[in-house]
């Protein structure tokens, strides 16, 4: 893993405190023009927002979060590391072990939950005192697991899609509740891949990226749902991955392959398309102090960039 470029002091700023008074000249900054093909139709809108890198070198970078105190993780699957990084810009390892972490929550007591494709669900500490949480249903392995999504309430919905694809449809959604129970939310999934949960615990969205959807149901309680129905379709091939919703219920997607990041509507109206400089665009987290800052990982050169959105994010789990 190479060094990441050293930040600026905007960027280290930034992560410090997030919030950045003065512009840098040195800034390492990138306008990404989008292309024809990431356009949307008239009533929409394709944006160029400038954005700014903060690491690199992190091979299949995935999986951003902040912690309670503001501290920005990260995952490198196959080196098997989930990362700080810090101040100044380097990547501190929390943890390197046999696993293949690839995306990340944090809870009250600052535990970061990991989604594991080869180990289930995990837990460590800043310290990298890990705990396996999750590795079977009714006596049988869970399939590896690709994310995860706490409610307002601590319940931990993940995404099980190991051996799964476009002619595999055996992705698998779970949730872990409170006191420990998990539950088999549905099946039949191309790859089940990001989710979320909005602001008011009712809805679950969870993107399956081989059909180049996202699919809703009606939280009816903890662990129960309704039958699913589409939210949306992505405009491109392969499909959508990680993903964040702001504090209006825009639900902001990585779009694996395209070079964007697409933006839906509480209806799920496709309203923006933010041009990325690279195609495999992995996962969105807002950041900053007062979350403002979008986060985004791409796996595919092992990026990390940032920039500024309109309104704040949802309010984590881990913030309560």
């Amino acid at each position: 893993m190479r060094k990441a470029r050293r930040p600026t002091h905007r960027v280290r700023r930034l992560l410090r405190d997030g919030e950045a008074e003065k512009e840098d000249p040195g800034a390492s900054r990138h306008v990404v023009s989008p292309s024809p093909s990431s356009r949307c139709n008239d009533r929409n809108t394709s944006m160029a927002r400038e954005l700014t890198r903060l690491a690199e070198g992190i091979q299949g970078a995935e999986g951003p979060v902040f912690d309670r105190d503001g501290r920005l993780f990260m995952v490198c699957p196959p080196r098997g590391q989930v990362l700080e990084i810090l101040a100044d810009g380097e990547p501190r390892v929390v943890i390197e072990y046999d696993g293949i972490p690839a995306g990340l929550q944090v809870d009250r007591t600052n535990h970061i939950w990991i989604a594991d494709m080869k180990r289930g669900i995990c837990r460590t500490t800043r310290q990298g005192a890990r705990t396996d949480v999750v590795s079977t249903f009714e006596d049988q392995p869970i399939r590896g697991c690709n994310d995860c999504y706490f409610d307002s309430k601590g319940n931990l919905y993940f995404s099980a899609p190991a051996g799964s694809g476009r002619d595999q449809p055996v992705g698998e959604v779970y949730c872990r509740l409170t006191d420990g129970t998990v539950l088999r939310l549905d099946d039949g999934y191309r790859f089940s891949n990001g989710l979320a949960v909005s602001a008011d615990d009712a809805t679950l969205i969870v993107a399956e990226t081989f059909a180049c959807a996202l699919w809703a149901y009606t939280i009816e309680s903890p662990g129960k749902v309704g039958e699913k129905r589409l939210f949306a379709k992505l405009p491109d091939d392969p499909g959508p991955d990680g993903m964040d919703f702001d504090d209006a219920g825009n639900l902001l997607v990585a779009h694996w392959g395209a070079s964007t990041i697409d933006v839906f509507d509480r209806n799920g109206q496709l309203i923006e398309r933010v041009a990325m400089p690279a195609a495999n665009v992995t996962n969105v987290h807002f950041g900053g102090r007062n979350r403002t800052t979008v986060f985004t990982t791409m796996g595919t050169p092992g990026e990390v960039w940032h920039f500024e959105w309109d309104r704040p994010g949802q309010a984590q789990y881990c913030e309560g």
